[in-house]
């Protein structure tokens, strides 16, 4: 199955934008101010216990040596920082384990509509509370066993570097995947195996959390932005979507394509309906077979051609200037006039927009408007996904009168 890291480190992205979604906010605020004070707490006991250590080394050294006080208090302040930030964060995700869990199920319930069948979250967080800790320490203990050996080739010049950024990623693929996954009951030997099934997809993502980790300051959201990133990586990428539509999804269907698009993010993936690669997602096909196949679209049917342009430029940076001259076209008859054209039903046109059959005009204009600004052409869009989704607007306003 195909999948590239670009598209594992999105994920990540994605996670920015999600925790500041309505109904996410509390969930990644706990977690924060958690690792707020647990930061200020060994920056204040460091400071405290280095004062106390240059009294008496003052004490006793000679008075001529003072200077020395201006050299060491820099590097005490550098090599402070760098264990709080770099050491202390195992600590607060350790702390932070039940609310991430609760946190992973609130952005699922965003992005899919459906909430995981459990009920009251506070008292589920004190009932969980032991299991989810021994199961922190179980995937820490995993970490170190790992940690010794990249630690001995990180003294090997040029490669053990990378091998341990390696390590990193992958490790922290693991760790925060294992919250939205936990969420449906995999144990955490289930998960590494479905994680290697996708390497460069979870070392993508592993590796942007791990930038993300490098950056002071930054570094405190990434508990939240990853958690909710691996819970999308895992709604699109990892578990069963036989029939999925949630209520920001939308879906746009051709002769070849069923394009699918999400109004939160704005991501773009689908199926492939006929042809040489019927069955397969887009995400999963390589970019020189979705080129082939839309050789194909140009000659047989310009609408999939327009779909299957529309993805490929948003998620995998194709540039079209104009379609390459189609040789059936001077002996196809010709379209039919505007009027008797046959347009959307209302149940495409419920799919384009992503609502439910009892959906109201308000409904309607809403979801209309969230997803016109994705796709508009103004904004880097698609002039064809924008008038299917206006058209889509039409129908259904219409059908309320």
């Amino acid at each position: 199955m195909f999948s590239h890291p670009i598209s594992g480190a999105g994920y990540l992205l994605q996670g920015l934008r999600l925790i500041t979604r309505p109904g996410i906010k509390r969930f990644v605020a706990i977690p924060l101010l958690l690792n707020l004070l647990i930061f200020s707490a060994a920056i204040y006991a460091g400071i405290s216990q280095f004062e106390g250590l240059m009294q008496l080394m003052e004490s006793r050294l000679p008075t001529w040596l003072g200077w020395l006080e201006w050299l060491i208090w820099p590097l005490f302040v550098l090599l402070l920082f760098v264990f709080v930030f770099y050491t202390f964060g195992l600590l607060a995700n350790l702390i932070a384990a039940p609310f991430n869990g609760l946190l992973a199920e609130k952005v699922e319930l965003l992005l899919t509509g459906r909430p995981i069948e459990q009920e009251g979250d506070y008292a589920r967080l004190l009932a969980e509370l032991g299991p989810t800790l021994l199961d922190e320490l179980r995937k820490l203990a995993y970490a170190l066993l790992w940690a010794i050996p990249f630690l001995l080739l990180l003294f090997v010049p040029l490669v053990g570097p990378v091998l341990w950024f390696l390590y990193t990623a992958w490790m922290l693929a693991v760790e925060y995947s294992d919250y939205p996954m936990g969420n449906h009951g995999l144990r955490f030997a289930e998960i590494r195996r479905r994680l290697r099934e996708r390497r460069t997809l979870s070392f993508g993502f592993g590796a942007a959390a791990a930038g993300m980790a490098m950056v002071p300051v930054l570094n405190f959201l990434l508990m939240p932005v990853a958690v909710a990133g691996a819970t999308a990586m895992w709604v699109r990428e990892f578990r069963s979507s036989n029939g999925y539509q949630g209520p920001h999804q939308s879906r746009v269907a051709t002769h070849y394509i069923l394009l699918t698009i999400d109004h939160l993010s704005g991501r773009m993936d689908g199926e492939i309906l006929a042809g040489p690669l019927t069955g397969r997602t887009l995400d999963a096909t390589e970019t020189g077979e979705l080129l082939g196949l839309l050789d194909l679209c140009y000659r047989t049917d310009a609408e999939s051609a327009e779909a299957l342009e529309a993805y490929l430029t948003h998620e995998r940076g194709q540039r079209f200037q104009e379609p390459p001259p189609r040789p059936d076209t001077e002996r196809a008859p010709p379209p039919p006039p505007p009027t008797d054209r046959p347009g959307l039903d209302e149940n495409e046109a419920r799919a384009i927009l992503g609502l439910a059959p009892d959906a109201g005009a308000d409904a309607i204009q809403a979801a209309h408007r969230r997803l016109i600004q994705r796709l508009h052409p103004d904004r880097g869009g698609s002039d064809y996904l924008a008038a299917k989704v206006n058209e889509a607007k039409r129908v259904l306003l219409a059908s309320q009168v």
